[in-house]
């Protein structure tokens, strides 16, 4: 007999935790359940809102004997399926950070965002490995890898990892490490949300006071030279410098002035560490090869590392894919060039970026992460504010992926996974062997498939009863 969820069963979870339970009748119902990316959105039938692990063991327990699943989110980025009529937990409220200077490790809790690890690392000159934006939240984006401007110097954020936190589909809070419950610890670096809810992580910090970064524009009629430059100049470059390139289509969008709607642009990032003399003379073939639009380039603290991606900071609708690529050939530069700058191309942007360095130096088996031989990680992406928008983007990544095929590795990064594809490409994100560890790890620690809103690593069939696609 299915079980029926009743105000009773509600008023005894609210008493049992010290966070908040909203149901669709609660105020703070609907601005909770918003994910940052407005493409996903769910209607769940509860949501927690938890001050701490024991919140999270009894919101698990209460799904169990509720039959729903649990999903999980904090600033809503990286939220994969909707959780219609399940339990969302929104870990927003376990914000707390700890940074020991001497030892160089932090230490946070679930719902905590880069830019509050940066507010207390940087004063002692010292950096995480965050991503490109310091709004996203620390536990997802490292459950999927972790890839920011220190990568090709330091690795992904997944790799520096001490020990994790997690409430299992058991209702029992767990500590992944080396040490113990090793196999977790393997597979929670690299295997997102499969297992459980994380409530805390440590993970090493790196002396970096300032590095030498920014970004150089090129007007869009240099875009397949420029391609072909960044092709041969990361050849040279050290691992200290971690570049990407983006063929930018600018949106029409009312707030871009209307002569800009529609033109293409080249943009070249780079963050050095180093000094910034010799981050200035690797940068510095660039400016020979042709004079930018804009030069902004120069020596910056490390708590203004967000401003050499410049993301958006307000939610919005976008829909996305990726490949991984070990060769920029012609040929793939063509298809590239074809589908950014095609008048009826949808798309708002393909990026790539320089991968290798300490990405690539990782044993094979030290985490559930894969495909690190990849020189470049390629990335697309439209803006999908509407129903139609979103099908527009969803055929036209369709057809740039098959153009594509030919010249791409075939391997996917996970954090750039997202929407229906990702139903059919989370296996993309690793090997043969460390997929079967996985789907294994999955079997013991979540057999009844709990948490089954993140990178799917069962068939679709087996994990979708009840959901809606997004």
């Amino acid at each position: 007999m299915a079980f029926r969820l009743t105000d009773t069963h509600i008023a005894q979870l609210r008493r049992q935790v010290a966070g908040s339970v909203l149901t669709p009748d609660d105020a703070a119902y609907e601005q909770t359940r918003l994910t940052w990316n407005r493409s996903t959105n769910h209607y769940p039938a509860l949501i927690l809102v938890p001050r701490h692990a024991d919140d999270v063991a009894a919101g698990i327990h209460f799904a169990r004997e509720a039959g729903l699943g649990v999903a999980v989110q904090s600033t809503g980025h990286g939220t994969q399926y909707p959780a219609d009529d399940n339990l969302l937990i929104v870990t927003s409220q376990m914000d707390s950070v700890q940074v020991d200077p001497e030892a160089c490790i932090a230490q946070v809790e679930a719902g905590v965002i880069w830019q509050q690890v940066l507010d207390k690392t940087t004063p002692h000159g010292l950096a995480p490995l965050l991503g490109s934006s310091p709004h996203v939240g620390v536990i997802g984006y490292t459950l999927g890898g972790g890839i920011g401007w220190l990568a090709r110097r330091y690795g992904l954020a997944a790799d520096s990892v001490r020990w994790i936190d997690i409430v299992t589909a058991d209702g029992v809070l767990k500590r992944a490490s080396s040490a113990e419950n090793s196999d977790l610890f393997w597979g929670l670096r690299g295997g997102g949300g499969n297992f459980g809810v994380v409530t805390a992580m440590a993970f090493d910090l790196y002396p970096v006071e300032t590095v030498y970064g920014g970004s150089l524009i090129y007007s869009g009629a240099v875009a397949r030279d420029a391609l072909r430059f960044y092709r041969e100049w990361i050849e040279t470059v050290p691992d200290e410098l971690t570049s990407s390139i983006t063929v930018l289509k600018i949106p029409s969008l009312p707030q871009v002035p209307e002569a800009m709607r529609g033109t293409i642009q080249v943009i070249v990032r780079a963050a050095f560490v180093g000094p910034a003399t010799e981050g200035a003379a690797w940068m510095q073939p660039w400016l020979d090869w042709h004079s930018p639009v804009s030069n902004q380039l120069h020596e910056m603290p490390f708590a203004e590392i967000d401003t050499i991606s410049n993301d958006p900071t307000q939610p919005t609708a976008g829909l996305g894919s990726n490949e991984m690529v070990d060769k920029l050939s012609d040929e793939l530069i063509d298809v590239i060039i074809q589908y950014v700058t095609n008048p009826a191309s949808p798309l708002t942007f393909t990026e790539l970026r320089h991968a290798g360095g300490a990405i690539a130096r990782v044993p094979v088996d030290f985490n559930a992460i894969s495909n690190r031989d990849a020189r470049l990680y390629l990335q697309m992406a439209g803006l999908v504010p509407t129903a139609e928008a979103y099908a527009a983007v969803k055929a036209y990544i369709r057809g740039y992926r098959e153009a594509l095929r030919p010249y791409v590795q075939g391997g996917v990064y996970l954090n750039f996974t997202k929407g229906s594809e990702e139903d059919h490409r989370a296996k993309d994100a690793f090997s043969t062997a460390n997929y079967a560890r996985l789907l294994n790890l999955k079997a013991r620690y979540d057999p009844e498939n709990l948490f089954r809103f993140s990178y799917r690593l069962t068939q679709p069939e087996k994990t979708n009863a009840g959901l809606k696609s997004n």
